[in-house]
């Protein structure tokens, strides 16, 4: 199952608009993260991983130093239960070394692999549905699913000031259809338009 998410964008007129996105799926979270010598162990009930797979992060309050949010770790081997795994920055890599402390909810999904898909973006008007243009996506890391949408200069020029909303859905190749994201598209006057 993909999980549908929110992020509100803001766009200036006359300008380029670029975002890169990754698309996840079975989302969990995790019950806690325990650091012990700099080497963190995520602990998720049943987490169903193997020792190689793809893991992706998100949420928390106060992320550890030596985590990035939203990037591509691998489960290894050392410290791999049921209810507990390690990663690398790496495939096959040793376990990623960490300093701080974590705070806040976090939870840990696996990316879509997004070969054979296609991606479609477009922005309405919240109240009337109007088009009023689309993003160009570009799949830029298939097996990662990993995604980017953009907008043109002569796109954004033609933009009236205001709010709009958007979404974006991923088509398989089968013909499955998901909505994976939404929000609102803020339109701000630039002073500099030629």
């Amino acid at each position: 199952m993909l999980y549908p998410a929110e992020y509100d964008i803001t766009i200036l007129q006359n300008a380029t608009w670029k975002g890169t996105f990754r698309a996840t799926q079975n989302r969990k979270a995790l019950t806690s993260i325990s650091i012990a010598t700099g080497t963190p162990t995520f602990l998720c009930d049943c987490h169903g991983f193997s020792a190689g797979d793809k893991v992706v992060f998100t949420g928390g309050t106060t992320i550890p130093c030596g985590i990035t949010i939203n990037s591509i770790y691998y489960v290894i081997s050392a410290g791999l239960t049921t209810d507990a795994f390690q990663v690398s920055a790496t495939s096959g890599g040793s376990s990623i070394a960490v300093s701080g402390t974590a705070t806040g909810t976090f939870y840990v999904a696996t990316p879509l692999n997004l070969t054979g898909y296609t991606v479609d973006s477009d922005i309405k008007g919240l109240s009337d549905g109007a088009s009023i243009g689309t993003f160009t996506p570009t799949i830029t890391a298939a097996t990662d699913g990993e995604f980017e949408l953009a907008l043109t200069p002569a796109t954004t020029a033609a933009f009236d000031t205001g709010r709009y909303g958007y979404d974006v859905s991923l088509t398989a190749a089968g013909g499955e259809r998901y909505y994976w994201l939404t929000g609102v598209a803020t339109v701000q006057k630039t002073y500099s338009r030629n």
